[in-house]
């Protein structure tokens, strides 16, 4: 892994190449920065799923890494076993076949899977701390804990296992409740480690084999029980797979949540860019946000709990998920999220198993840094309005330290293919899918210009006409977030000028001498 302060290019140019007025070059795009403005605090968007600690055997422990991308929450999704309440998992699912197509590998997931659950006997007395095996899901919760980020715990299964309904939903319900006092009350050994979000279930429409009102019978029995032992924590649900349009587990949900005056803090959804556009978060965070408050949950918390570039954790599709392609998406995700009606948003993953951020020796893929360098915007968390951007994929954040001491530019230059692009744009009609879901209607508005590059300037520097130092960091198909250009300035205001192809992500540091 290339260290953040490593380059593999040094410029050492005149401090009056810095000031050059001249006009915007034919084709780049005209941004400005104004440093002496706050407008906010910028919000962190670092969640991810999937542990620092391996899900299998053969990955790596990856608690530096997270920490060093400054990941805000972990949630328990997909571990495989730990945190599970009930999982059971069978070498022939067809499901975890094809995410683990390795016959060795996928026995060793099922056996150990299997020997992680907290409850394995449902026929067990959910009073009695022996019935409990907490053992494995503790290893994984500390790891998180030494990560510096905070746990969002799950409450469901494992892709792969079985989806069938608790066979007794109150002593389900009373289970959970014991976890939460495990972790949170020192129960049977436990901790106090204030887990705040409980997260009822993930994706129902195909991690759900019951019916919807069986579905709204276990969140109510469950949200309750989590309640009964600290009515300060966030219950939530349920992780929806296709949250645009009326279903039963969005509506449906609410409806039911509202008429039994049920407590619902968050409604957690997902998404998978199906037409790799970076706004459609946005677009459906704003729809969301409308359809919890006319159900009467305006204090609900919207929370997008699973996100990439698209679901497909095949091989085919490893090489693109990796990819500067990627990067630059996360990050044109990461800026527009600034601006969306969202609270919390988790990456679908974050670790070396499939569709993660690192490899097998936890060295960083392309969207490791764009998430290190978003990571690194935190550390100037007042936030600079930044004029001449879109919505299209050409994204930029500001940010100004507390002490006024440094300003940072991030810059995600991202364009959808032209072969998808093209069919975004021929008009038509909005069908159901197989299960009778219509998705997000996508935008035919999208044209890219001026985007081969940015000329940029920062006015209003904090600290006046004093000496500065300027260091800016570049990501691309051949860079990794490397130094490529270094040089001192003075003056109030400075600007930069430079090509930005498509898929390429810059940081720009001012400091202060």
């Amino acid at each position: 892994m290339k260290s953040f302060s490593g380059f593999s290019l040094l410029l050492l140019l005149p401090c009056l190449a810095a000031f050059a007025q001249s006009p915007a070059r034919e084709g780049f795009r005209s941004l400005q920065v104004d440093a002496g403005k706050v407008i906010g605090e910028i919000r962190s968007f670092q969640g991810l799923n999937g542990a620092p600690e391996p899900v299998m055997a053969g990955l790596p422990s990856l608690v530096q890494q997270y920490r060093d991308l400054h990941v805000s929450q972990v949630r328990t999704h997909d571990l495989m076993g730990p945190a599970d309440i009930d999982s059971k998992f069978v070498y022939t699912n067809e499901e975890l076949s094809d995410l683990i197509p390795d016959p060795a590998q996928r026995a060793g997931v099922v056996k150990a899977g299997n020997a992680s659950i907290i409850f394995p006997d449902m026929s067990a007395d959910p009073e009695k701390p022996e019935s409990y095996n907490f053992g494995p899901s503790d290893k994984a919760l500390a790891a998180i804990r030494a990560s510096g980020a905070e746990i969002y715990y799950r409450v469901g299964r494992s892709y792969g296992a079985d989806f069938s309904p608790p066979a007794d939903f109150d002593k389900y319900a009373n289970v959970v409740k014991h976890v939460a006092m495990h972790y949170n009350q020192g129960w049977a050994n436990g901790f106090h480690y204030n887990i705040r979000y409980w997260e009822f279930w993930n994706e129902p429409e195909g991690f759900w084999t019951g019916t919807p009102e069986q579905f709204y019978s276990l969140y109510e029995k469950t949200a309750r029980a989590l309640k009964s032992t600290d009515p300060t924590l966030k219950v939530g649900g349920n992780g929806q797979e296709d949250p645009y349009g009326d279903t039963p587990y969005r509506e449906g949900f609410f409806d039911y949540c509202a008429a039994h005056k049920l407590p619902l803090d968050f409604y957690s959804w997902h998404h998978y860019a199906s037409t790799e556009d970076p706004y459609d978060a946005v677009r459906l965070a704003r729809q969301i946000r409308g359809v919890l408050d006319a159900h009467g949950f305006p204090k609900a918390e919207s929370i997008l709990s699973e996100w990439n570039l698209k679901a497909d954790y095949t091989k085919a599709a490893k090489a693109e998920l990796e990819s500067a392609h990627n990067a630059a998406y996360v990050g044109a995700v990461l800026c527009y999220g600034q601006d969306a009606p969202l609270d919390q948003a988790h990456f679908y993953r974050g670790d070396a198993a499939w569709m993660g951020l690192f490899d097998l020796k936890g060295q960083y893929y392309k969207t490791a840094y764009t998430f290190e360098a978003m990571g690194k915007m935190l550390d100037t968390p007042q936030r600079l309005a930044v004029k001449g951007t879109d919505t299209f994929g050409f994204a930029a954040l500001a940010g100004r330290s507390t002490d006024g001491k440094t300003v940072q530019i991030f810059i995600a230059n991202y364009a959808i293919p032209e072969s998808i692009l093209a069919k975004m744009h021929t008009p038509s009609v909005q069908k159901p899918d197989s299960r009778g879901h219509i998705w997000l209607p996508h935008r035919t508005d999208i044209v890219y210009r001026d985007n081969t590059g940015y000329d940029l300037t920062v006015s209003n520097l904090p600290w006046g006409k004093k000496a500065f130092s300027l260091k800016r960091y570049r990501l691309s198909a051949t860079q990794n977030l490397e130094l490529v250009e270094s040089r001192s300035g003075n003056g109030g205001s400075v600007r930069l000028s430079h090509p930005l192809p498509t898929d390429t992500v810059e940081l720009i540091v001012l400091e202060r001498k």
